[in-house]
C-alpha cells in the first residue's frame, strides 16, 4: 500500500466528512421520495473506503490510477444501486460520481491549490482519472444489472413467475446435452388444468388468472429445488424433473396433482385439477420433439380416462430393442 503523506493524508484522515458533504450534495438535487430510498447506512459503510482507495490512487506515483482494486470495483458498483427502489440512469450515476469528484477537488484545493499548485494540478489530474474509473465501473454495473434484468424477464411467465416456453427450451436442450453425455435421465411432466375454462366462463378471466397463480404456487411448493416449472401458455404447465425415470416422475407427478387438490380445489366451485402426461428420457425419446409429443399424448390420455397421472408409451427404438434383448424374432 502505498504510504499517504502530508495533505493527502489529512484528506484520507476526513473521508467521513467528505462522504458526509457528498452525501448532502446527493440530497439537494433529489426528490423527497428520492432522499427517504438512500440507503444511508450503505453509503455510510461503503463511501469513505472507497474515498480512502481514491486519494491512495491519487498519492501514488506508480501504476495506472485508471486501475482499480477488486475490492474498489466492488464499492463503485454499490454507488449504482444507491437510487433503491427505481430505476437508476447511467447519466444520474454520472452526476453523482462528479458531484463526488467535486468534493475531493475542494478539498484538495483547500489543502494543496495555494501552497503547491503544481502538486495540485497533478493531484487533480489523478482524481480525475480516478474518479473516471469509479464511474466506469458503476456504468459497466448497471448495463450488467439491466442485462439480467431483460434476460430474466424473457425467461418468465409475467403472469405466474414460473419460466416459459422459451426457458423451458433452453432448460430441456440442456438436460438432452447432460443425457447424450453422462447418460443422465429426466422427467418431463406435462400438464394443463382441468377447470380453468368452466371457472372463467362462471368466474371471470381475474378468477382464472387467480387460479393460475394458485397453481403455479403449488406446483413450486411441491417440486425440489433441481427441478424446473414452466407455464407454457394458457392452462398448460410443465415440469422438467433431472435423474427421474419414469417410475420417480409418476410419482412426483401424482404429488403434483395431489397439491392442486389440497391447495387449490378444497373449497373452490367449480373444482379444477390436473391431467398430467409423464414420459422420461431416454426410455420415451432422446429429442425434445419427441417427449413433448409423447408427454401430450399421455396428458389426454390420462384426460380421457379420468386419471391424475398417464405414463406414455415409449419410443419405437426402445420397444425394439426391448424385444431383442428378449430373444424376440
Amino acid at each position: 500500500m502505498t504510504p499517504i503523506r502530508g495533505p493527502l493524508a489529512r484528506l484520507d484522515r476526513s473521508r467521513d466528512e467528505l462522504a458526509k458533504a457528498w452525501l448532502v450534495r446527493l440530497i439537494e438535487r433529489a426528490s423527497l421520495e428520492e432522499i427517504s430510498e438512500l440507503p444511508t447506512e450503505q453509503i455510510a459503510r461503503e463511501l469513505p473506503e472507497l474515498i480512502s482507495g481514491i486519494v491512495e490512487q491519487v498519492a501514488s506515483t506508480n501504476g495506472d490510477p485508471y486501475e482499480l482494486s477488486e475490492r474498489q470495483t466492488a464499492r463503485a458498483a454499490a454507488l449504482a444501486g444507491l437510487r433503491s427502489g427505481r430505476d437508476t440512469s447511467p447519466a444520474e450515476v454520472a452526476r453523482d460520481i462528479a458531484a463526488l469528484q467535486a468534493v475531493l477537488v475542494r478539498a484538495l484545493r483547500e489543502e494543496l491549490a495555494e501552497k503547491d499548485p503544481e502538486r495540485f494540478a497533478d493531484a487533480v489530474e489523478r482524481l480525475a482519472d480516478a474518479t473516471g474509473a469509479i464511474q466506469a465501473a458503476a456504468v459497466e454495473e448497471i448495463v450488467r444489472s439491466r442485462s439480467r434484468e431483460l434476460e430474466s424477464q424473457a425467461n418468465t411467465d409475467a403472469l405466474t413467475g414460473l419460466g416459459n416456453l422459451r426457458n423451458l427450451q433452453s432448460e430441456l436442450a440442456q438436460m438432452l446435452e447432460t443425457q447424450k453425455r453422462y447418460g443422465h435421465p429426466f422427467g418431463v411432466l406435462l400438464m394443463d388444468i382441468d377447470g380453468l375454462k368452466r371457472v372463467n366462463d362462471s368466474l371471470g378471466h381475474q378468477a382464472g388468472d387467480r387460479l393460475l397463480m394458485q397453481v403455479a404456487m403449488a406446483l413450486q411448493r411441491s417440486i425440489r429445488s433441481v427441478d424446473v416449472a414452466a407455464r407454457l401458455g394458457g392452462d398448460e404447465f410443465c415440469v422438467l424433473a433431472p435423474e427421474q425415470e419414469s417410475a420417480g416422475a409418476v410419482q412426483l407427478g401424482e404429488r403434483l396433482a395431489n397439491a392442486v387438490v389440497e391447495e387449490v380445489s378444497v373449497g373452490a366451485d367449480p373444482p379444477v385439477g390436473l391431467s398430467i402426461g409423464v414420459v422420461s428420457c431416454p426410455e420415451h425419446g432422446d429429442d425434445a420433439e419427441t417427449l413433448i409429443d409423447a408427454a401430450d399424448r399421455a396428458m389426454y390420455k390420462a384426460k380421457a380416462a379420468g386419471d391424475n397421472v398417464a405414463l406414455g408409451e415409449p419410443a419405437p427404438a426402445a420397444e425394439v430393442a426391448d424385444e431383442s434383448s428378449n430373444g424376440s424374432p
